[in-house]
């Protein structure tokens, strides 16, 4: 209604600037100066788009623009964070290639040299920084080709950033592992290089839906972020020499075939796990995959066993 106003209220004008005339001085003007109905018309309408804008510009939003406007402003905050957070972690991750010595590769194989020698690439996987002094902590299923190698004909490729974001190869050595909780740790020689290790976060509190990340290098793909929610806690999973690992977190950001022994996030950049194995049930053409990941606490109290002894604490007694 105040639009409305607005408008009658400047288009009187228009009207009270020509004075009424007799018949006579009204024939001759409307002669010499026509004002075709169109025209009229355009004229109204155009002074009226003015006055209604000028009236939206002036009156507040309503609560309906006002909500979509924050709801924006919070998904584009929500998403600067998430940028922030693999920004943040990712040098943090690193690249793993499982390799084998050979002597007449295949066409077909993926061949790389190692010490002046042609090495296929059996897997890959990830893993990530722990300390300062170059350990690497992954999945014992990752490496265990090199873990179980008799013939000396096994290398561990480990492709990693320091802190500057340069990007550096180096040799990983076996330090020790834990088949039992699918863990291990691999060293590489960092001398001179400065890198990040990761936080070290805690799954004692987590929360059925909080976010979680995945970062790793799926199918070789390396520094792939993926985002899900914590789907469940407590659960049971089998372990690499066939006993059960407990207490595993279940996810639904997606861990494919590369992304094991890569770090599970919460939403501040802690490591919250160690992103283990995907279990898939095929049937009536679909497939479905629930992944898991190690809780970080778990690691926290075996892995410092595993750089000092080479073995678990529970192996030790």
């Amino acid at each position: 209604m105040k639009v409305v106003g607005c408008c009658l209220s400047i288009l009187s004008p228009i009207s009270s600037n020509h004075p009424r005339s007799s018949p006579s001085s009204s024939s001759s003007s409307s002669s010499a100066f026509p004002l075709h109905p169109i025209t009229k018309r355009r004229s109204i309408l155009f002074t009226a788009s003015i006055v209604v804008a000028s009236y939206l510009q002036l009156c507040p939003k309503s609560p309906s623009q006002s909500a979509i406007a924050q709801q924006l402003d919070e998904t584009q905050q929500e998403e600067d964070r998430v940028v922030r957070l693999f920004e943040e972690t990712s040098p943090s991750v690193v690249f793993i290639k499982d390799l084998e010595i050979i002597n007449n590769p295949n066409n077909t194989d993926e061949v790389v040299m190692v010490d002046d020698e042609k090495a296929k690439v059996e897997g890959t996987g990830s893993g990530f920084i722990w300390d300062t002094f170059g350990h690497i902590v992954t999945n014992y299923h990752v490496v265990e080709k090199l873990a179980t190698d008799q013939n000396g004909r096994q290398r561990c490729k480990i492709f990693l950033v320091d802190k500057n974001g340069n990007n550096l190869s180096r040799d990983g050595k076996i330090v020790g592992v834990d088949p039992s909780c699918d863990l291990a740790v691999l060293k590489v020689d960092i001398e001179g290089i400065e890198v990040k290790p990761v936080d070290i976060g805690s799954a004692q509190k987590l929360n059925v839906g909080q976010s979680c990340y995945a970062i790793g290098n799926p199918y070789g793909y390396e520094n792939t972020l993926t985002t899900g929610v914590v789907s469940g806690l407590g659960r049971e999973i089998p372990s690499p020499n066939g006993g059960a690992i407990r207490g595993a977190i279940q996810t639904d950001a997606a861990i494919n075939s590369g992304n094991s022994g890569g770090p599970l996030l919460d939403s501040h950049g802690h490591v919250i796990g160690v992103n283990t194995s995907t279990f898939t049930r095929k049937g009536s053409g679909m497939s479905s995959g629930v992944n898991f990941a190690i809780p970080i606490d778990t690691v926290v109290k075996i892995v410092p066993y595993l750089i000092v002894y080479g073995t678990a604490y529970r192996d030790r007694f």
